[in-house]
């Protein structure tokens, strides 16, 4: 009786054994949850991450990502700040903004490196100089926008005379002013204004204020620096399969258009696969072209911040090197 139950027990015991050495390697392996909050609603903007998700990048990596449409960058960073999103996708000046006020985040690819912002108008307004040919114009600014900051900057930089300058607000109306006539020329986000009315088959325009020498940083993947203390393996592995998800788009645009109408098949599909290339265009700059996508560099985030003081977007400097690393790119 004894020897049935001793050899009862040792064949549990090697069972009990055999389904440990089961159960450990789905232990280890584990999938590392996390949310990643966007500036916006969903839109081909971010097509590279949904193209990400589709082939697997991050679940190669062992990230499980609830991805998460924004209300504004400005929201974005609070939420990182707070830890209430492990990661966020947002522009470069909330991220500095934010940090001056007392956030903790740090960037960790600048994906957009160039400033999406530009006079948007119809082809007809025969627009070349615009330091002669906005006089006259009737300009609409959106108020409540950074986009607008930057235009009284521009008017500034420009030499512009206000005394010549008709400015109208066109807060949540650019589109529709610009389609009706009521204003000549609108200032914001070319790949979101100026190509919304070219997906309505307007003949439209626009000059980058980047090409102005008004050059920004835009939108960014950034994270709260306590993640990268606790666990720096998962936040440099979450980097390279967003980064991983943006070279594959660059490389074949189609892919990521495509991964983004199937996870969003009620968006408008003809302003979409007008966007997305123009919005990987800004992915580029000659330090990226050097250095790899995403990097960053100390002088044109000092820049950055210098300008936004200059706008009062800003009140005081931050500590330049706590905002961003290129530490994960590596």
């Amino acid at each position: 009786m004894w020897t049935e139950r001793r050899s009862l027990l040792k064949l549990t015991a090697a069972a009990g054994i055999a389904l440990s050495g089961l159960l450990a390697p789905v232990v280890a392996q584990a999938a590392d949850k996390v949310k990643l909050r966007l500036d916006w609603v969903f839109g081909s903007e971010h097509a590279p991450i949904f193209l990400a998700l589709e082939r697997g990048y991050f679940r190669d990596e062992g990230i499980d990502v609830d991805l998460l449409p924004g209300e504004g960058s400005s929201v974005t960073v609070k939420l990182v700040g707070n830890r209430d999103a492990e990661f966020g996708y947002a522009t470069a000046d909330q991220i500095l903004i934010g940090a001056q006020r007392g956030l903790d985040l740090v960037a960790t690819a600048v994906v957009l490196q160039q400033n999406p912002t530009a006079f948007i108008f119809k082809t007809s307004q025969n627009i070349k100089d615009v330091k002669t040919d906005l006089y006259g114009k009737t300009i609409g600014v959106q108020l409540k926008s950074n986009t607008g900051r930057q235009w009284e900057a521009m008017k500034k930089d420009l030499k512009l005379d206000p005394a010549k300058l008709r400015e109208v607000p066109a807060d949540g109306a650019l589109v529709a002013m610009i389609a009706s006539n009521r204003i000549d020329v609108g200032v914001g986000f070319y790949f979101n204004d100026a190509l919304k009315l070219r997906a309505t088959g307007e003949d439209v325009s626009w000059i980058l204020f980047e090409d102005l020498g008004m050059k920004m940083y835009s939108t960014s993947l950034l994270t709260n620096p306590a993640l990268v203390k606790e666990k720096p393996e998962l936040v440099k592995r979450f980097t390279r399969a967003f980064l991983k998800g943006w070279q594959a788009a660059i490389d074949d645009p189609k892919a990521a258009y495509e991964a983004f109408i199937k996870a969003n098949p009620s968006t408008d599909k003809v302003y979409a696969e007008l966007k997305l290339p123009e919005v990987l265009k800004l992915t580029q700059s000659p330090d990226v072209k050097q250095n790899g996508l995403g990097h960053s560099t100390t002088a044109a985030w000092e820049s950055l911040q210098a300008q936004l003081i200059a706008m009062e977007m800003m009140k005081d400097k931050t500590d330049i090197s706590k905002v961003f690393t290129n530490d994960f790119l590596k």
